[in-house]
């Protein structure tokens, strides 16, 4: 029972990569009053949550009544998760995140960045959103899957909020080599899990 959890949590902490967004986190949060801080943290939360739990419970079923089968979808999202592991592993997320924090402040939207794009799509963004309809596979609802198969990603979002609230102190811990070494192992894992889908995948239509 622990062990798929912490599969899970793995693979959404890797998917979520909250690491990569610290960059970002600094920026938006380093001219913000303490109680800003949190109320941002706070709303990121509550809408990333809301936005994976429905796509963990729904989107199977939004798959099949588009017509797509699991299958289709582990091929092509672990095609995609594959895509996002290069970018971990050759630096270009980090550098695509920090480009996007700077026109944030070029555009004095800091106000509005809660929901967009701080939560969909960077938290909650593409990658999250596959990850969160593949593990979620034949789901049933019951207290032990969503223990599985749900919690492990509220708590990853948790956590992000978490590091949202304490950007600043984390960055300074964390130097950019340390980061940029957890993205390429992360980016590494990451890369075996999208090959792993698009196996299964295939698998299952022959």
């Amino acid at each position: 029972m622990h062990d798929i959890f912490f599969q899970n949590l793995l693979k959404a902490f890797i998917a979520i990569d909250p690491l990569s967004l610290l960059p970002l986190f600094v920026v938006l949060t380093s001219k913000l009053k303490l109680k800003k801080i949190l109320e941002l943290s706070f709303f990121v939360f509550i809408i990333t949550s809301s936005v994976l739990t429905f796509f963990s419970i729904f989107g199977n079923k939004f798959l099949m009544f588009m017509g797509v089968s699991i299958n289709s979808f582990q091929i092509i999202g672990g095609i995609f998760l594959l895509f996002i592991s290069f970018e971990m592993v050759f630096e270009k997320r980090i550098k695509r995140k920090k480009n996007m924090a700077n026109e944030i402040l070029d555009d004095n939207q800091i106000k509005n960045v809660a929901t967009f794009p701080l939560s969909i799509p960077l938290v909650a963004g593409p990658s999250a959103i596959t990850l969160s309809v593949l593990i979620s596979e034949d789901l049933d609802y019951n207290f032990l899957e969503f223990y599985q198969k749900i919690f492990p990603i509220i708590l990853v979002l948790l956590l992000t909020s978490l590091i949202i609230f304490f950007s600043n102190y984390i960055y300074k811990l964390l130097n950019g080599t340390v980061i940029k070494i957890l993205q390429k192992v992360f980016g590494l894992i990451l890369g075996a899990l999208s090959v792993e889908f698009i196996s299964n995948g295939i698998k299952g239509m022959l």
